[in-house]
């Protein structure tokens, strides 16, 4: 065709259209994928992703339905750079989070790159990634919290080509097969997601040979565009003004010492937001850091936000457009923006994190349109029998979820948690017949849920028996075992997550262990935190709090203890729930807007003085102390007993500190 429009108008409707075969083209080559794969990471739990991406590195389309949500909008630059010098058949592929600055987030995460040339210029990019199960590392898997250098975390490749011309690089695939646990698995997901791209490749060349390379690159500029201006409109509902919320890490898996996520959120109410870290902590001995490269506009930052964006302007096209109204302040060497050689395979958790941190900014902004916290923790549970060589296997067994926070006009929901929803459960038939387990139970946890006028969504039971005696189980990312979900306006905070161990004897908590080898006829036990609740829980229907018993998610004490609801049998007894309702109203106190739970107030009142002058200290010290002081302090002040902590406490800590505290 390559016929152009002769008016504006007709220039509107073919950017409309290339926009929507966009979409179709992603859509596609994310179907691809998900079918073609190896992996049960990939083709049930759904952790990769696709898209199109502009020369200069901008993600035009990426997948509405199928995939990883985290990914969208990440900066991509790094993949595109002309110094490659690109060549029509050329596949590059990388997983380095520093090279890249921050395209890559952590080493399991392989991204490809292939560029799309129609009449020997180029168009844009093919791109993908998949979360490789296993990368090498310190253990099956490859991710462990314990890891305080990303080269403990397995193989880093940084940006090579693994296809040049067309042809095959051996020795890259050689290398790549050779660090890893599970080459051949591997190796399939990577083949499914290069039929992808090549996929891609080829139906964009089919739009420039119909519409002409001008039309599609000037339909990719004002796709982004149009995303650009929706989400500007959604993000002028936020009020002018400054918005504080602090988030914590109940520990940083090394010291006990938990680990402060700061934010502050500022708009002119113009749809441009800053979202500003300083006063986070600085980078953690542990795998939780993000290696953000100093970028000013990333996703892993912006969850809450892009999350925002969608729901007060539904149906917008994921790209780099959402990502343009949202800058960042990331202050370098910090858990948010850490150096190499900073351990990152953790990150989602310090996502969750950042989540909900925003999300407590925008609580502030708008009462009456943002939820409580949802759970903020997801453990993603694997099974290896790796110790077998290449006759064993690296199987991811769940993402252990918790639920959602309750929002202004409905309850959270159950089993996944906003920020991660689109990590997929594996089903058990799946999960028995590929690894050696018995599944002895997958269900909503009771009485877990924050109470409120719209209660929080019930976190997850999983219980697991491995049938082997050589296999042992992986479960990165536990938290939320102290501090809880909060919950808003009244709603009441969520419950804890934790993890067990059952035998013949009652449950014996295991704490936040990372890899377990169980006994023949152990069986592990892991709760998803509940979701905070949201509006005052004596405010909630009576038949909603009597449906949630008769499905046997609250029990009849519950029901009376935190909605002074009184059931008899299968019905509520309207005078009694009444009268108590009434009585609960008169004895209360006072409340705060936010309920973070009795630990996280409780360590508040004795630390919180402390935490914020500690953290103006450490940041007056050179980089490579950070850490260190920061564990000191507040090991030393837990010498002097349990608190409150006076300001001369903290100051006479900080003086015993001696060199640490001279600026360099």
């Amino acid at each position: 065709m390559n016929a152009q429009p002769r008016t504006d108008i007709e220039a509107t409707v073919v950017d409309e259209v290339l926009a929507n075969l966009f979409q179709a083209i992603v859509d596609d080559m994310a179907a691809m994928t998900l079918r073609s794969a190896y992996t049960t990471f990939v083709k049930e739990t759904e952790d990769f992703g696709t898209g199109l991406i502009t020369v200069d590195g901008d993600l035009v389309a990426y997948p509405g339905s199928l995939g990883a949500k985290t990914a969208m909008g990440v900066p991509l630059r790094a993949g595109v750079d002309p110094a490659y010098e690109w060549e029509e058949g050329d596949i590059l592929i990388t997983n380095d989070p520093y090279f890249t600055e921050g395209m890559v987030t952590h080493l399991n995460d392989m991204y490809v790159f292939k560029p799309v040339f129609a009449g020997g210029e180029l168009v844009c990019f093919s791109w993908g990634f998949i979360h490789c199960t296993d990368v090498g590392g310190a253990v099956p898997g490859s991710i462990t919290f314990h890891s305080h250098e990303i080269y403990q975390e397995g193989l880093r490749l940084r940006p090579v080509k693994l296809y040049k011309r067309g042809v095959l690089n051996e020795d890259v695939r050689h290398i790549f097969e050779d660090n890893c646990r599970i080459p051949v698995d591997n190796w399939g997901d990577i083949s499914a997601l290069i039929a992808a791209v090549n996929s891609g490749e080829k139906r964009v060349r089919g739009l420039v040979d119909k519409y002409g390379r001008e039309a599609v690159t000037r339909a990719m500029s004002a796709t982004i565009d149009t995303t650009e201006r929706l989400a500007r409109g959604a993000l002028r509902r936020i009020p002018a003004g400054e918005y504080r919320f602090t988030e914590f890490f109940e520990d940083d898996y090394v010291s006990g010492v938990p680990v402060k996520i700061e934010v502050c959120l500022r708009t002119s109410g113009d749809g441009q937001v800053t979202l500003d870290f300083t006063g986070s902590d600085p980078k953690v001995r542990s795998a939780l850091n993000l290696a953000a490269g100093g970028q000013p506009h990333h996703p892993f930052l912006c969850r809450a936000i892009i999350n925002f964006v969608g729901t007060f302007a539904p149906g917008i096209r994921l790209n780099v457009g959402i990502l343009r109204c949202v800058d960042l302040v990331l202050p370098p060497g910090s858990v948010v923006d850490a150096p190499e050689p900073s351990a990152c395979g953790l990150r989602i958790g310090t996502v969750l994190k950042v989540h909900d941190a925003v999300l407590g900014c925008l609580a502030q902004a708008l009462p009456d349109s943002v939820p409580a916290a949802g759970a903020g923790q997801v453990v993603i549970t694997y099974v290896s029998t790796s110790e077998l060589g290449r006759a064993g296997r690296v199987v991811v067994a769940n993402p252990v979820q918790g639920g959602s926070g309750g929002g202004p006009a409905m309850d959270g929901v159950s089993g996944a948690d906003r920020p991660v929803a689109f990590l997929k459960n594996v089903p058990v038939e799946v999960l028995e017949a590929e690894a050696p387990v018995r599944v002895r139970r997958f269900g909503l946890r009771p009485d877990s849920e924050g109470p409120g006028q719209f209660r929080g969504g019930f976190g997850i039971r999983f219980d697991v028996e491995l049938t082997a005696p050589n296999a042992t189980l992986v479960m990165r990312g536990q938290d939320r075992h102290v501090f809880n979900p909060w919950g808003v306006h009244g709603g009441q905070a969520g419950s804890n997550a934790g993890c067990f161990s059952t035998t013949d004897t009652d449950p014996v908590y295991l704490g936040k262990i990372n890899l377990h080898r169980p006994a023949l006829g152990e069986t592990i036990s892991i709760f998803g935190a509940g979701g905070g609740g949201y509006g005052d829980p004596l405010d909630r229907e009576p038949g909603r709090v009597l449906a949630d018993h008769v499905n046997g998610f609250v029990s009849a004490e519950r029901s009376r203890d935190c909605y002074g609801v009184v059931l008899a049998g299968d019905a509520v007894d309207e005078d009694a729930t009444a009268r108590l309702r009434d009585r609960m109203r008169a004895e209360r106190g006072a409340r705060e807007w936010v309920d973070l739970g009795t630990a996280r107030r409780d360590w508040q009142e004795r630390n919180g003085l402390a935490s914020r002058l500690i953290t103006e200290w450490v940041w007056s010290l050179p980089p490579a102390v950070r850490t260190d002081a920061k564990v000191y302090a507040f090991q030393s002040l837990a010498k002097l007993g349990d608190g409150p902590y006076t300001e001369q406490d903290v100051r006479s800590v900080i003086a015993s500190a001696g060199g640490l505290g001279a600026k360099r």
